[in-house]
């Protein structure tokens, strides 16, 4: 049976340019069915199916959520390392009174330790008390006056230099027991776990600044900084980010905060010791992220 399409010649027509072209077409396939897409101008080929279009796929995909914690991160987040700290200078003051009282015949430097001890466990617990109006303020003095006690990092250090002068205590004629165990609890809590937070939390902040940047340098970087900012304070209405709004943009960049990160996170916002992270503070430091990231908080 002749093809309808041999009246005319366009057919075979079509088989002599296909030939030259290199390709051969389907056989009684008429020249518009031959191929599985169509040209598009600047030279694309795009599938008739549109399940296989690019850019409907682009469309359709969804980011992928992080996955959900673990228990080990669930317990670490509920962690109170600030608390634990906070404890930490009262047992410490506790202790040493308890070695005045009941250990007779101490050494002249043994009385002079334990004044420096009982001094820095007072500084102990202001800096790790819970923050409310009367403490809030005597912190940010604290933290104004002796910057490294702002970082996480650097509290940890003042933790272990503590340490080590409550085992100076021990002597074979006063052993100063109460007084060393305090520094036994501050070496292995409040030492070794502030240095932790303070390198998981400068992980996260580098993950938020990750976030917020996209990619961006230079003046651009400065602009969607500016913008994150005012998008955070819309909520407040006071031109200030508090530690729930550094929680949400953590969150919003894939990661949970535990109550010690967040605080870690705030006081290096805070670089003016405002007690709140100002505009002017929020894009200085996360530009400082642009050249460098930060190993600790």
């Amino acid at each position: 049976m002749a093809n309808a399409y041999d009246d005319d010649g366009d057919y075979d027509d079509y088989n002599e340019r296909a030939a030259l072209a290199g390709d051969k077409p389907a056989e009684n396939e008429p020249p518009e069915q031959v191929g599985i897409g169509h040209e598009q101008p600047g030279g694309k080929l795009y599938s008739d199916d549109a399940s296989a279009d690019p850019e409907t796929q682009t469309n359709d995909a969804t980011p992928a959520q992080p996955p959900p914690p673990s228990w080990c991160e669930k317990c670490f987040n509920w962690f109170p390392i600030r608390s634990l700290c906070f404890l930490g200078g009262l047992v410490l003051i506790a202790c040493c009174c308890l070695d005045f009282a009941f250990n007779g015949g101490d050494s002249f430097i043994q009385w002079i330790l334990r004044l420096y001890l009982i001094f820095f466990g007072a500084i102990m617990a202001i800096v790790e008390s819970p923050t409310w109006r009367f403490t809030r303020g005597i912190q940010l003095r604290v933290f104004f006056w002796f910057r490294i006690l702002s970082r996480m990092w650097g509290r940890a250090w003042f933790y272990l230099f503590i340490s080590i002068l409550c085992f100076a205590e021990f002597s074979r004629e006063n052993w100063g027991e109460f007084t060393v165990t305090a520094g036994f609890y501050l070496f292995c809590v409040c030492t070794i776990f502030s240095f932790i937070f303070s390198r998981f939390g400068a992980t996260k902040l580098n993950r938020m600044y990750a976030f917020v940047a996209s990619g961006a340098e230079g003046e651009a970087l400065k602009t969607q900084l500016e913008s994150k900012f005012d998008e955070l304070a819309a909520v407040t209405h006071d031109l200030r980010l508090g530690s729930q709004e550094i929680a949400k943009l953590a969150k919003d960049a894939g990661r949970e905060l535990s109550n010690g990160e967040r605080h870690v996170i705030q006081t290096y916002l805070d670089e003016s010791c405002n007690g709140y992270v100002s505009k002017e503070d929020f894009v200085k430091q996360f530009m400082k992220l642009n050249t460098e990231k930060q190993r600790f908080l």
